[in-house]
């Protein structure tokens, strides 16, 4: 009798110990389809956004309005992720994602994206505003349905026009805790969306095999390296540009544009190495590297500027 309960005992233990780990499993599936990557520069804009806004709500309702904004661009994310699994198998970069390698299938992440993209706009007007939630859904329509399914597999400029989606959550962030001062917001949205083109499309040089295997028809597969450079020195102009308004409109101090244009300096510089260069491959994944690094620290040097 002992040892049958002794060996039921077991057996509910290794149940107990393989759901466990089956759960562990699939929570790790999770967070690669979120592309976590992606997300930290999300939530980290849309914190540095919060720390700069006026605000008198509690640090609890700013906490749970930046859960919010990252679950809803998880879920994004993670729709994004299920209706590009047909490309994500044909390129090198993307071919052991969950989904395509078979470590999740893919109507389960359908309805966690659907779970996460519905509770993250329905908590966010619970907590916050309606207009916080309307922008927060539009955001993930965007990304997800405009950009995903037409925009990427239609146009050359699909990475210029849904940027816009990559480029909003400072302003979600903001008008969730305050109304006052929606310039500044507007302003972070736009060197965002300026950023994007360069930045992308610098990684789409370095990955261009890769995009034309897989018929995306990013700008340096369809138009060339002199064309792409030559758009990626207009966008870089007009980045530089906008990170200045944030001074030139006394929306900041000395010390973020002292420190902002050091950053533009670098930038430009290692966009110029692009422009004079034949090892294209090297010189792109330089800059695609720093221009991740560069808008951390536009926006973390935009929070330190309040302070000082």
């Amino acid at each position: 009798m002992s040892l049958n309960k002794k060996h039921q005992s077991n057996l509910y233990s290794n149940s107990f110990g393989l759901l466990v780990h089956s759960f562990v499993s699939f929570l790790k599936q999770i967070y690669v389809l979120i592309k976590p990557g992606v997300i930290s520069l999300v939530i980290f804009t849309a914190l540095c956004s919060m720390l700069i806004a006026p605000s008198d709500k509690s640090l609890f309702i700013k906490g749970i309005s930046l859960l919010l904004i990252a679950l809803g661009a998880s879920g994004a994310a993670i729709l994004n992720m299920w209706h590009d699994r047909i490309i994500d198998s044909k390129m090198e970069r993307t071919k052991f994602r969950p989904i395509p390698s078979g470590d999740i299938s893919a109507i389960t992440a359908l309805a966690v994206g659907l779970v996460f993209s519905f509770m993250s706009v329905v908590s966010l007007f619970f907590f916050t505003n309606i207009q916080a939630a309307l922008l927060l859904a539009f955001t993930i329509i965007y990304y997800s349905i405009f950009y995903t399914m037409f925009l990427k597999h239609k146009t050359a400029q699909n990475i210029v026009i849904g940027g816009l989606a990559g480029a909003l959550p400072p302003i979600i962030a903001w008008i969730s805790i305050s109304n006052e001062m929606i310039l500044y917001p507007i302003i972070l949205c736009l060197i965002i969306f300026l950023w994007t083109p360069p930045h992308s499309w610098a990684l789409a040089i370095y990955r261009s095999q890769d995009y034309s295997k897989a018929e995306v028809p990013m700008y340096p597969v369809i138009y060339g390296m002199k064309k792409t450079l030559l758009m990626m020195n207009i966008y870089t102009f007009l980045l530089v540009g906008s990170v200045n308004l944030l001074f030139f409109l006394n929306l900041s101090g000395l010390f973020f544009f002292l420190t902002s244009n050091l950053l533009n300096g670098i930038f430009v510089y290692k966009l110029y190495q692009l422009n004079v260069t034949k090892d294209y491959k090297k010189f792109s994944i330089k800059l695609f590297g720093y221009s991740i690094v560069y808008l951390f620290l536009i926006f973390f040097f935009a929070v330190i500027d309040k302070y000082i």
